[in-house]
């Protein structure tokens, strides 16, 4: 008999619905759930069932899921943020293996997040929680500026800036207050953050937890561009942080999962490294977005794909103890300018390069780009791996002035 992994939509861009041929390659039946399946470029390539249904109505995905044999289901999940909560409570009502809703929204909510942080006495910025135009008229003399402006429930860094004046602060917290629906047509909690402005350089941290025991798989040296917005133009796996450094990270780290009682699963973790210590910006309930799980796989050789999916149908990961010693790096491609691509120079000459692993633009001639406010407005992305630190970073940054994108 084989058993099968229910997916819940997943995310279009990164890993997103690579998972279905993964789970496909370890021998379940994928089957995937969606609102539209054209949402999905290459969707089709796998050849797995598509259940088109109201994935933001329980009582659909209930109908969907109990027509087939409850026997033969080994897992429910979902690579997309906005469906964790979704996914938590199925696998409850089924019986089946995965973290607690309660969980997940403290994971999905960041200010619920904030407050569980201020409890347990864990370093995070300094913030306050909008519900209303009226809380925002009430803090006004007690938040510093500047300051960083967030919703405490969307995804891909939408609508996260830097303010440096009230005005900004008006009007953003207008805007993210004022919008009902996500961009998968959710109700949002109309709620925003406002939070120190933190200098720092900023990292992640790979976990990955079963029964409560989490593993750490390393941390991510981030890099952002985007000013005043947030937007990771980069990243490099393994950190060359001192051992002591990331060790506190990740004791750190480890506190906070435990404090929102993450049971099972990758988690994908954002901190800041200060001179008070490590500062949690925030827990992700789910493998890391922007190709991180790439970056391992070419730095280590690990699967984080194939053993989250493992971990959904209940199967215990067994960390293999020869891996790789590698350092992998992406350089996302952004637009300078807006305007519309005109052409992209160069692709044939960057993929020769030693060191070079994937070369991807995603945009479209013709398309009309802009300078990034958030991860939508990424055209496309280069890997390189190399045998040290130094030699990764250097193959990108070459790389990367190779590639001339033409906007008019």
């Amino acid at each position: 008999m084989t058993k099968k992994l229910m997916f819940v939509e997943a995310n279009t861009t990164g890993t997103g619905i690579l998972a279905i041929g993964k789970a496909q390659e370890l021998g379940y039946e994928a089957i995937f759930l969606t609102q539209k399946a054209s949402r999905y470029d290459g969707l089709s390539s796998f050849k797995c069932r598509v259940i088109e249904t109201d994935t933001n109505s329980m009582d659909a995905l209930k109908l969907c899921i109990s027509k087939e044999n409850i026997n033969e289901i080994a897992g429910i999940l979902t690579t997309s943020d906005y469906y964790l909560e979704t996914v938590a409570e199925l696998v409850q009502l089924f019986g089946l293996r995965g973290n607690s809703p309660q969980t997940i929204a403290i994971c999905r909510n960041k200010a619920l997040f904030r407050e569980k942080l201020r409890i347990e006495k864990l370093l995070q910025p300094k913030f306050k929680t909008i519900r209303s135009i009226d809380d925002l008229d009430a803090v006004r003399g007690s938040v510093s500026l500047p300051c960083v402006v967030k919703p405490a429930d969307d995804s891909g860094s939408n609508n996260v800036r830097f303010c440096s004046s009230w005005e900004e602060v008006e009007l953003l917290t207008s805007k993210i207050l004022e919008k009902k629906l996500n961009a998968r047509g959710q109700k949002t909690v109309q709620t925003v953050l406002l939070e120190e402005y933190i200098e720092g350089s900023e990292y992640s941290v790979e976990m990955f937890s079963w029964e409560g025991n989490s593993y750490c798989i390393g941390i991510t040296e981030k890099r952002l561009t985007g000013f005043p917005y947030f937007v990771e133009s980069g990243h490099i796996f393994p950190t060359q942080l001192p051992a002591d450094v990331q060790q506190e990270i990740i004791s750190t780290v480890k506190r906070a999962l435990q404090m929102v009682d993450l049971q099972f699963g990758a988690s994908h973790s954002e901190v800041k490294w200060t001179p008070n210590g490590c500062l949690i910006i925030e827990v992700n309930a789910r493998l890391a977005g922007g190709m991180i799980p790439e970056l391992i796989r070419y730095s280590t050789g690990m699967d984080l794909l194939k053993y989250q999916i493992l971990c959904a149908a209940g199967v215990a990961p067994e960390w293999d103890a020869n891996i790789r010693h590698r350092f992998a790096g992406i350089q996302f491609l952004t637009a300078k300018e807006s305007g519309r691509l005109n052409c992209v120079d160069n692709m044939e000459e960057v993929k020769r390069l030693p060191g070079i692993q994937e070369l991807v633009v995603k945009a479209q001639i013709g398309q009309v780009v802009q300078p990034p406010e958030n991860f939508s407005h990424r055209l496309g992305n280069i890997i390189a791996c190399g045998d040290t630190y130094k030699e990764t970073v250097e193959c990108l940054e070459k790389a990367a002035k190779m590639i001339s994108l033409k906007i008019k």
